[in-house]
This record gives structure tokens, C-alpha cells and sequence, in this order.
């Protein structure tokens, strides 16, 4: 096991960008694309423009891929609570939420391929634009040192994992 903690601090130590860099703050506004306040305020908002034009799928797809993402959230903390593995740089200013300061797995990372994964369901081509936002998210949370690529890797897998769970309990 430690053999494969010093392999994924090497990877991530080589990828992420020192916070004077350039594409530092271009990374960290990728990174923050994946913020729950995005994803859920686009997803209340494509469920009212479901309500309001009358289309009961989108509806369903929003039904569905919030439910993708409740069920990774609910692993994610289970397993970030357990393991608590420590950032690899501090996050003060970055983090603003004071319960999320695990590293293991990427909450992000998760809920980004949660969500590319359910709505891949229901549409594969958007499905297949938020899946790869989702790998930009998490390559830039490890760019901006905020995680492991471990993290990350971990997070979009029990993301996906959901996604294809949930996709067969309610198939769209």
C-alpha cells in the first residue's frame, strides 16, 4: 500500500502547477466547475425548462441523474469519513467548506461523472460532453494541488459506477 501512495504522490507532485503559474487560476476555474452549487443549480434549471416546455424526459433525466448524484455523495463522504486522507497542499481559500477537508476520494470528480454518466442515458452526446468536462475537472483539481490522482480517479470511477447502477434500476 505504500508503495502505491508514494507512486500517486509522484504523479500528482508532477502535474500539479505551482499557485504562482499561469494556468494555476485557469485550472482552479475548471476546477470548480464541478461545485455543487453548479451542478445542482443546472440541473433545477433543466428541470424547470422541462416543467415549462412540458417535456416529461427531461424531467426524468434530471430525476435520475440527481438521484446518480445523491447516491455518490452518500459513498463519497462514507468513504472520505473513513479513510481521511489529508490534502496534498493546505486548502485554505480554496475550500470553503470546512466538512469537506478529506482528500480521498474527489467529491468533484464524482459528482461530475455521475452526472456525464446519467445523462449519457438519456442523451449520449451531452452524456459524452460532461463526461469529458468531468475528466478536466478532476486532471484540474490535481493541477491545482487540491488533490491526488488517485483522488480523482477513484471519485470519477464511483461516479460512473452510479451512474451505470442507477441507469439500470430507472432506465430512461
Amino acid at each position: 500500500m505504500n508503495k502505491l501512495l508514494t507512486l500517486d504522490r509522484t504523479i500528482s507532485d508532477r502535474f500539479a502547477l505551482p499557485t504562482h503559474h499561469p494556468r494555476w487560476h485557469i485550472a482552479a476555474k475548471i476546477a470548480h466547475l464541478g461545485d455543487g452549487t453548479l451542478v445542482f443549480g443546472g440541473l433545477a434549471l433543466a428541470y424547470w425548462a422541462g416543467w415549462q416546455f412540458q417535456l416529461p424526459t427531461v424531467r426524468a433525466a434530471v430525476f435520475g441523474a440527481l438521484i446518480t448524484i445523491l447516491i455518490t455523495a452518500a459513498i463519497v463522504f462514507g468513504v472520505k469519513y473513513t479513510i481521511r486522507r489529508e490534502r496534498p497542499r493546505d486548502p485554505t481559500g480554496f475550500v470553503t467548506i470546512k466538512y469537506d477537508k478529506y482528500s480521498f476520494p474527489s467529491g468533484h470528480s464524482a459528482r461530475m461523472s455521475a452526472l456525464g454518466g446519467a445523462i449519457f442515458f438519456f442523451h449520449p452526446p451531452l452524456g459524452l460532453l460532461l463526461l469529458a468536462l468531468s475528466v478536466a475537472v478532476a486532471a484540474a483539481r490535481v493541477a491545482i494541488g487540491i488533490h491526488f490522482a488517485g483522488d480523482v480517479l477513484v471519485g470519477w470511477l464511483i461516479g460512473a459506477v452510479c451512474a451505470v447502477g442507477v441507469s439500470l434500476w430507472f432506465p430512461l
